[in-house]
């Protein structure tokens, strides 16, 4: 294919926004295409040595997404939406590539098609409206009056109207821009595009390849920082069961402390990611850094604990290793409902990190051998759909269907 101009837009409000886009990038850059990564400052010290350019955008407001999210409010406004896309609109304008792919940049599917560019999102089989999940209640302020009982069955009331609630932002903004309504389904504003590419294996959802129209099965979309190992590393015995804990940049910091204490009270050693947390005390057998590449510490466990997100839990099971999560948001809560019914993964809710509940959950999943074989076949699959050799259909793709 000749080499084109490639934009791509990280929604940085997480670091997985930023993760996939940077390595969907540099796969990009290594099949010869002329590529710009654009994402907010707050992720410049990933950027880094970062072989394609990089164009900063405005900041995402990732405190106030982050708080949103936990209270169960839309997580963007209308005036934050009219934002992002007059930006969007500018820089498409001024860089005029063949294609632009976002990661949660929602506003493309507004922007991009006024600037009449071919538009692909990165995004998780689990938010297609063609998937039927088990929403389960996030850890919304009602759950700890209420219980999960209760809350489940308020949720599962209320849902479609709360999807329909938190829809309506962008579809204000595009009736302002005379486009169409994408109707009352929050799922449809985040996978509308000329392509969802999809950071997953389809067999997670008993799927095949081609089961969803207008999306790909890329595989996941797994990256790391490029940073060195920490000075301790040698240091870990290598006869000792090891769990690496990292609770990412949207889990909640104040779980981390208990967490730890419940983990070290068993026969294991913690290698743990603060992600920019306050690190805990010190203690024997628990290794903290602020951040560390987590595919090499994913392949030194022998069980991941992380909140439940698709890109940790990918790394682990990458490698070949089970999972432990903890969500916290309901999109961590629909990725651990299709990793438990793989048999690859146990989730606890933050109520349950008691010491029983947690020293069974790790003991099941490292004893009981089902676990490790799912986990291993999982890592087969994922080596079958490694993201980079599927540059070219994703190029394709997005163009053949915007023409």
């Amino acid at each position: 294919m000749t080499p084109k101009k490639i934009l791509l837009m990280a929604h940085d409000v997480t670091l997985a926004h930023l993760g996939r886009p940077l390595q969907l990038a540099n796969y990009l850059i290594a099949d010869g295409h002329d590529v710009t990564l654009a994402a907010s400052s707050e992720s410049s010290r990933f950027l880094n040595g970062f072989p394609g350019r990089v164009h900063t955008l405005a900041p995402t407001g990732k405190a106030r997404f982050i708080e949103n999210l936990a209270k169960g409010r839309p997580v963007f406004d209308f005036e934050s939406l009219k934002r992002f896309t007059e930006e969007d609109e500018a820089l498409l304008a001024t860089l005029r590539p063949d294609l632009v792919i976002g990661d949660f940049r929602i506003t493309l599917s507004i922007s991009a098609r006024r600037q009449q560019v071919p538009y692909a999102t990165i995004t998780n089989a689990y938010w297609h409206p063609a998937l039927s999940p088990r929403f389960i209640v996030p850890d919304l302020p009602m759950v700890r009056p209420l219980g999960v009982v209760l809350s489940q069955q308020l949720f599962d009331l209320a849902r479609p109207f709360a999807f329909a609630y938190h829809a309506r932002p962008l579809n204000a903004l595009r009736r302002h821009y005379g486009m169409p309504s994408l109707g009352h389904d929050l799922r449809r504003t985040y996978t509308d595009a000329d392509l969802a590419i999809l950071s997953d294996i389809p067999s997670t959802y008993e799927l095949s390849d081609d089961s969803i129209l207008g999306a790909l099965f890329v595989g996941p979309l797994a990256w790391s920082p490029d940073i060195p190992l920490p000075k301790w590393w040698s240091r870990l015995d290598t006869d000792r069961r090891t769990i690496y804990v990292t609770l990412g940049s949207s889990g909640a910091p104040g779980l981390l402390p208990n967490l730890i204490e419940q983990l070290s009270k068993l026969d294991v050693q913690l290698i743990v990611s603060t992600a920019g947390a306050a690190p805990p005390p010190p203690s024997e057998g628990v290794f903290c850094a602020d951040y560390l590449p987590g595919d090499i510490a994913a392949a030194r466990a022998d069980l991941v604990v992380c909140n439940g997100g698709s890109p940790t839990a990918y790394q682990a099971l990458g490698q070949g290793v089970p999972v432990l999560g903890i969500p916290g948001n309901l999109d961590q809560f629909l990725n651990m409902h299709y990793l438990e019914k793989a048999g690859v993964a146990i989730t606890l809710r933050n109520a349950d990190l008691t010491a029983g509940r947690v020293a069974n959950a790790v003991s099941r999943l490292l004893e009981e051998p089902a676990f490790g074989i799912s986990a291993r076949e999982t890592a087969n699959e994922c080596a079958r759909y490694a993201p980079q050799r599927y540059v070219p259909a994703i190029l394709s793709c997005v163009i053949k269907n915007h023409s």
